[in-house]
């Protein structure tokens, strides 16, 4: 497994050469189209992957698939890692590519777990009130989870807003425990 922030400083270079080439939006959606290619065909990132295959064939091979599909940067990323011996981090770069393109652009993710599903109104009203908490716009995704029995837990990022029945029930037993 590699290294987190190996990964996250390849993308913020990417990144940084994507926003000085007015490219983000671009380079996020070639990053994706990338995923999926070696998504849909494991062998070829098995190929891509593996250390018996010269670095040449493999640039090769990359160029030939992507060239006229990709922007030149997210090509040259490609031949990048291919050169660095990183073809492995080349699926998780994307996931932190676009946390950074969503940072820029002021958007954070929310994930939402809930006992019963959300109505689109809830689910509305829960992003407005969030949007002012954090001061930017939020993209919830939902999640239904019985045991949180009523109510709802949030997260964004490494912080955790607990509303639901669960954890009001695990306060009071910590209280009651004092």
């Amino acid at each position: 497994m590699v290294e987190r922030r190996i990964v996250r400083r390849y993308a913020k270079a990417l990144f940084e050469a994507a926003r000085k080439a007015d490219a983000v939006d671009r380079v996020e959606s070639d990053l994706g189209f990338v995923a999926y290619t070696f998504e849909i065909a494991p062998s070829l990132m098995k190929a891509v992957r593996s250390p018996l295959i010269p670095r040449d064939r493999k640039k090769a091979v990359v160029r030939e698939l992507f060239a006229d599909k990709v922007h030149e940067l997210a090509l040259s990323f490609l031949d990048l890692l291919i050169d660095k011996r990183r073809e492995e981090i080349a699926l998780d770069v994307q996931a932190e590519y676009i946390a950074l393109a969503d940072e820029a652009r002021g958007i954070v993710k929310a994930e939402v777990t809930s006992a019963i599903p959300l109505t689109r109104s809830e689910e509305s009203l829960l992003a407005e009130k969030l949007s002012r908490l954090t001061g930017k716009r939020v993209e919830l995704s939902t999640v239904v989870d019985l045991g949180v029995i009523g109510g709802v837990t949030v997260r964004i990022g490494d912080t955790v807003i607990d509303g639901s029945i669960r954890g009001q029930l695990r306060v009071l037993k910590e209280k009651l425990m004092e």
